[in-house]
């Protein structure tokens, strides 16, 4: 989204709200975008209220004169705006209520100066029913979005069946917006095992498992740990390495702006959402792990799509090659269309 962006309007000014503006500043710095962390801090600075009790709160900032209890935070260019873009990602949910403010607060920025507001790739849920008397105040504040694309199929029918008459899409995750030729180089002289495991789940794996992935591992020319959350990840390459010493690291921005090598021998475990995604377009075989609901939501998104990534336990590594090419890989380019004329289709007027 940062290039597209950066292509589509290389005379104005772009500004992304992240989580964390140093890390983001790091990963796209050729990219002449700003980044800022203030949206965020925003967000966060009131908390113990629930999801859609925030989405509310983000409706009502500007009535409350919220822009002026929070002016030192920069939140000038979301006034200045004249298109606001919420791109996609898995963070829209109860684990995070604070973050439902951001539909609020879009929502009364639409409300107050006609900003075009709009969403792709989101992924969403779980949240909670809300109550009764929320709803018609929800389906408004939903109203005012252009579109409002969800990328799993499940909170698609759940919002559109809460919300009707919102322009609620079932379309893509935003990863679409590179072919999968641009992101891997198809290549089967090498035979890879290519992990990605999460740092808070290490204590759940067994013995038996990490005895079978040593042995497992010895049958693989290349072994990659793909990292996805430096911040987090670097303690999981650690402990990776401690158990399989030839293991090598591919960054996060090695995965952005360089093609890395697949081939149909290749083994994927995948704990990450987007790895899942990546080697599942790849027509990889392999498996996915999964913890919470949370996590349940967004592997079954591309289970759905056609993935033959298996569901693996952390008791065991259980895993058995396809025999089939993947669905999700058979429509890589049909989708990949998709998402291209959905963008299209959004920014065509600006």
């Amino acid at each position: 989204m940062v290039k597209l962006l950066s292509r589509k309007f290389s005379d104005d000014n772009v500004v992304f709200y992240e989580n964390i503006a140093s890390n983001a500043l790091k990963l796209h710095g050729g990219s002449h975008c700003l980044f800022s962390d203030s949206l965020v801090k925003v967000a966060k600075s009131y908390t113990g209220i629930g999801f859609w009790e925030q989405v509310k709160r983000g409706s009502d900032f500007i009535d409350i004169g919220g822009i002026d209890k929070y002016k030192k935070y920069d939140l000038e260019p979301l006034i200045n705006a004249d298109l606001i873009h919420l791109h996609g990602g898995g963070y829209l949910n109860n684990y995070d209520p604070e973050k439902g403010f951001y539909i609020g607060l879009l929502s009364s920025l639409n409300d107050k100066y006609n900003t075009r507001i709009q969403a792709t790739g989101i992924g969403f849920g779980p949240v909670p029913t809300p109550n009764t008397d929320d709803v018609e105040t929800i389906r408004k504040i939903f109203s005012r979005f252009h579109s409002f694309e969800l990328r799993d199929v499940d909170n698609f029918r759940s919002l559109a069946s809460l919300f009707p008459g919102i322009n609620f899409i079932y379309g893509t995750d935003d990863s679409y917006l590179h072919p999968i030729n641009d992101l891997v180089f198809f290549d089967d002289s090498q035979k890879r095992l290519y992990l990605s495991l999460l740092q808070y789940n290490l204590d759940k794996y067994t013995e038996s498992f990490w005895d079978e992935l040593v042995s497992v591992s010895k049958d693989f020319d290349e072994i990659y740990f793909v990292e996805s959350y430096p911040w987090q990840d670097s303690d999981v390459f650690e402990k990776l390495k401690s158990k399989i010493g030839q293991l090598q690291l591919i960054t996060v921005q090695e995965m952005l702006n360089k093609r890395i090598s697949v081939g149909v021998n290749d083994l994927a475990l995948c704990a990450r959402f987007h790895v899942h995604y990546l080697f599942a377009r790849c027509n990889i075989s392999g498996v996915y792990f999964q913890d919470s609901k949370y996590y349940d939501i967004k592997h079954q998104s591309i289970v759905d799509r056609g993935s033959n990534l298996n569901h693996c336990s952390y008791k065991n590594l259980d895993y058995k090659k396809s025999q089939t090419r993947s669905y999700i890989s058979l429509q890589d380019e049909n989708l990949v269309l998709q998402k291209k004329k959905f963008v299209d289709y959004l920014f065509s007027d600006f």
